[in-house]
């Protein structure tokens, strides 16, 4: 099938439109992603009461316009790092822990198609992320993060989301820093695999096993940078855009920046 990609904007949430010709057709989808909110889901500062700039509020809607404007055309992505970073936060994480998470209630009322894990997301511990997980709706995403012991995937790998007849595999990635900054009782059982080998893996079984028409990455991982050791890259997304054949469109957290650019892979083709 013949892929058209075209980046039609990058704002402070990260939202890009890709359009894909179907069978003779042409299906046009809006890939939106939100990284690293960090508990701003309101947009009120609730220690002075003030209005403040920007919160999942806002993004909300747009998300609800679009939605409207383009019926089956949206496909609605968090790429993590929500779970911490405000005292709304906070409190859910550690006070009202019988109550569901206030981000799993704000991913759930927007309908998420899917969202990743961040390291923010992991630092809270084990008892704050497995109950934040299972009360999302949508999938939670981290094909490199493993079992320990088992070796297999702690969370799921990649899920599928159908649009307009197109056929989307959604590959989620953490940054495989976490025993950098992270305690291991924190991450206890889990191991997380470079991010490059995985993808390799990954988009070899997607191709094999799902027959995408297209493959979206997900990763909480910079464009590039940060630390680098002979086990790992803190930020890879670029790496695994030049290296790894496959991929559509590569949607990267974690580093704050924005990045809106078609990089070449290995292959000749092009990824946004």
């Amino acid at each position: 099938m013949k892929k058209t990609i075209l980046a039609m904007l990058a704002a402070s949430v990260c939202v890009a439109a890709m359009a894909a010709p179907v069978k003779g057709d042409k299906a046009q989808l809006h890939f939106l992603e939100t990284t690293d909110v960090h508990g701003s889901f309101f947009p009120i500062d609730f220690i002075s009461g003030k209005a403040i700039d920007g919160s999942m509020a806002r993004v909300s809607a747009y998300v609800n316009d679009l939605r409207k404007a383009a019926p089956d055309g949206v496909v609605l992505l968090d790429n993590g790092d929500i779970l911490q970073g405000r005292p709304l936060s906070y409190y859910y994480n550690y006070v009202a822990t019988d109550k569901e998470n206030v981000a799993a209630s704000v991913i759930n009322y927007m309908q998420y198609d899917a969202q990743s894990f961040g390291n923010h997301d992991v630092e809270p511990g084990h008892a704050v992320y497995d109950k934040w997980t299972s009360e999302v709706a949508c999938p939670s995403l981290g094909a490199n993060i493993l079992d320990s012991r088992t070796g297999l995937p702690y969370a799921m790998p990649y899920t599928i989301v159908n649009r307009q007849g197109v056929k989307v595999a959604v590959l989620g990635m953490l940054t495989p820093a976490i025993p950098n900054w992270l305690a291991e009782p924190i991450w206890s059982g889990l191991r997380f695999a470079p991010i490059v080998e995985s993808a390799r893996y990954w988009v070899d079984f997607l191709k094999r096993n799902e027959h995408p028409d297209l493959i979206v990455g997900l990763f909480h991982s910079g464009y590039e940078g940060g630390i680098v050791t002979d086990d790992y890259r803190e930020n890879a997304s670029a790496q695994v855009a030049r290296e790894v054949p496959g991929f559509d469109v590569i949607f990267c957290g974690h580093d704050h920046r924005v990045h809106n650019s078609m990089d070449k892979v290995a292959d000749g083709s092009e990824v946004l």
